[in-house]
């Protein structure tokens, strides 16, 4: 059978690509790119999404090597790629959110595209992700959203899941975030969170979300992880022949997590670095005034992982520094 998302339809041992329109701008329209490949036989229907967050290179550079290099004669069921979920971010090269709104795509997941009044819900970042949930994810028995540090982020290598509630599903969600390959794998509760995977946990779809990289930076490493962890977790569900990797060295976050942020202006430099166990009371990092004289030390309020640094020197009283979490 055929398989339809939008325009691009794509038959039974056929790839398709193409452009889906999701809004309009002033001149022109906002368009994301799409890869579908419909299997030789049937089976599951796995969506990998890059690019919710537009300058996380490793990822979007990942969903261009699956899309090119997987054929349909290969696989079982459907392969959906979306190789950029946030094309304004990505063309203006902004960090965190779109620009036309200023909103975090993966901080108000699934959308919510109708006027709410003046002010709120119903901007072009709404729409966008309604789109993608409502024509592309809720279409998937499977989901995965390959992340990376920002611009202003370092990142290890970590994936998480969120819980959907159904117990023969999570064995899958389960699943996916061990064979994801990631060093750190933390499994979440069913998720209320207006992110990607809190959506797919309420529709029911086991997910995971996987990080690598960071920085606007293009490293093969982060990239191979990426690349590596996907065709693992097709091997996993069958899609891909072969029998899936099983690392035996992941190391589990549980769902204590701290974040950082300077209580001082100045000049932030970290001690630790991304991936680096940290302990309670241990100094992390100093804020310094012109002169290098300390201001600020930073005190890890928990034993944990280094799971993001914003490493960007010059902070202002409140900005982001650290993100840990517990493991267990």
């Amino acid at each position: 059978m055929s398989f339809k998302i939008g325009t691009i339809e794509s038959a039974k041992n056929e790839k398709k690509t193409g452009y889906l329109k999701v809004a309009e701008l002033p001149i022109g329209d906002i368009k994301l790119p799409l890869t579908i490949i419909n299997g030789e036989s049937s089976g599951p229907t796995l969506f990998v999404q890059a690019g919710i967050h537009g300058t996380e290179y490793p990822g979007l550079k990942a969903a261009q090597i699956l899309s090119k290099e997987t054929n349909p004669s290969e696989i079982s069921g459907n392969l959906v790629i979306l190789q950029c979920a946030n094309v304004p971010m990505y063309n203006t090269k902004t960090a965190f959110a779109n620009p036309i709104d200023g909103i975090n795509f993966n901080r108000i997941f699934p959308g919510k595209p109708s006027f709410t009044g003046f002010y709120g819900p119903g901007s072009v970042s709404h729409h966008i992700t309604n789109f993608i949930y409502e024509n592309i994810m809720k279409k998937a028995t499977h989901f995965i959203d390959l992340h990376g540090g920002d611009l202003p982020e370092f990142c290890p290598s970590f994936a998480s899941s969120s819980k959907t509630g159904d117990d023969v599903k999570d064995v899958d969600t389960e699943a996916l975030l061990k064979y994801s390959l990631a060093d750190f794998i933390g499994l979440r509760p069913i998720s209320q969170s207006l992110s990607t995977t809190g959506a797919a946990s309420r529709a029911q779809i086991p997910n995971v979300l996987i990080e690598a990289g960071g920085g606007g930076l293009l490293l093969k490493d982060d990239v191979d992880r990426h690349v590596n962890g996907v065709r693992n977790i097709m091997r996993y569900l069958g899609m891909l022949e072969g029998k899936p990797i099983e690392r035996k060295d992941q190391q589990r976050m549980g769902n204590k997590s701290a974040g950082i942020r300077a209580k001082r202006g100045g000049f932030f430099t970290y001690l630790v670095n991304a991936g680096d166990i940290v302990q309670e009371k241990q100094l992390i990092g100093t804020i310094t005034n012109p002169f290098g004289d300390v201001l600020e030390e930073i005190i890890s309020p928990i034993t944990g992982v280094v799971i993001i640094i914003n490493f960007l020197a010059a902070k202002n009283t409140g900005d982001p520094l650290f993100s840990i979490s517990e493991l267990i």
